[in-house]
């Protein structure tokens, strides 16, 4: 017999099996719970337990808090529940009618666009309308190869997902992926996953991404345009040289384009390369700007040091409210 996850204060419920992780069981009954890396490293999925406990498979290969060790807050993307269960979780009104899918996919296009990015579009198969929030990623699986998580840098009317690729020193997958897939492969695509998006709310918008984090904020970015957002946004884009910001140009564009948006290219190893911008971290060149960030929102999307680097020092150093900081980190 299943045990019921109880939300609140949305009024939402659903089951979960012993086998199933909270998110997992959520996933099934179409309710998207935050969430991120999926695997209990990077604290996303942390979620107030009104009552009711979680318990956890391999304690010791996640990242819990004293909060989780005390039943107060719990795991949800590793977490499976023990008892019936309440949790505090408002934001999963802003997914609805969001559900994960896993479906066949076509590759149509695959740009180099740096020495080692590749831009990859893929088109679901015939009759599969793959909806999700800009912002959003999958797991894409090619024959032979385990999945790996990539964010859709466009938007989903497009139809088909837009993927940045890096090829990673050592990386199987992607290495594969940017030298040898070819047009018109079948792969399989599964999503949409995470709950990195840009909240319905009046604040200013601070977007931090390094290397390919910009693909989702490309897509979050396409969304504010089509949308006719009024709303200030800057952007600081950070790479350790300037291939890595593979699309400046459009950036520039939406800059000279958009009132409302800034733009700030940010480079750490800039020696040589005749650079006249900003060096240095991306994150200490938002900390140097703006030194009162108690109003806006934060956006980050990187490597988890970027990440956890960002929201210690904007909130620390800056006065961001932690429920403000929202992010994607590498796992």
């Amino acid at each position: 017999m299943g045990i019921t996850v109880q939300i609140e204060p949305v009024d939402k419920s659903f089951t979960a099996e012993a086998s199933q992780t909270v998110l997992e069981a959520a996933f099934k009954a179409g309710i998207t719970l935050k969430h991120s890396c999926r695997d209990g490293q990077c604290g996303e999925c942390r979620t107030p337990i009104l009552s009711g406990a979680v318990s956890y498979k391999n304690p010791e290969a996640i990242k819990l808090e004293p909060s989780d060790f005390e039943g107060r807050t719990g795991l949800m993307c590793v977490g499976h529940a023990t008892a019936d269960l309440v949790i505090e979780a408002p934001e999963v009104t802003g997914l609805e009618g969001i559900s994960v899918q896993k479906c066949a996919g076509r590759t149509l296009v695959k740009e180099p666009v740096s020495d080692d990015v590749a831009v990859l579009k893929i088109a679901p198969a015939p009759g599969i309308s793959f909806a999700f929030k800009p912002g959003q990623y999958l797991d894409l699986t090619i024959k032979g190869c385990d999945p790996r998580s990539y964010s859709m840098a466009n938007l989903d009317s497009e139809g088909a997902v837009e993927l940045h690729v890096r090829k990673m020193p050592g990386g199987a997958v992607s290495r594969i992926i940017v030298d040898e897939l070819k047009p018109k492969a079948i792969v399989t695509i599964e999503g949409p996953f995470g709950t990195f998006y840009v909240r319905d709310s009046d604040r200013p918008i601070v977007m931090i991404a390094s290397g390919t984090g910009f693909a989702p904020v490309k897509s979050m970015m396409q969304g504010l345009i089509t949308s006719g957002n009024t709303r200030p946004v800057a952007l600081y884009w950070g790479g350790r040289c300037k291939q890595d910001l593979y699309m400046d140009e459009l950036c520039h564009q939406w800059a000279e384009e958009n009132s409302w948006f800034s733009y700030t290219p940010v480079l750490s190893e800039s020696t040589g390369e005749g650079w006249v911008g900003r060096s240095g971290f991306v994150h200490q060149a938002v900390v140097d700007d703006m030194p009162d960030l108690s109003a806006y929102e934060v956006y980050v999307c990187g490597a988890p040091i970027v990440v956890s680097s960002a929201k210690r020092d904007c909130v620390e150093r800056c006065r961001l409210n932690p429920d403000h900081f929202f992010s994607d980190a590498f796992a």
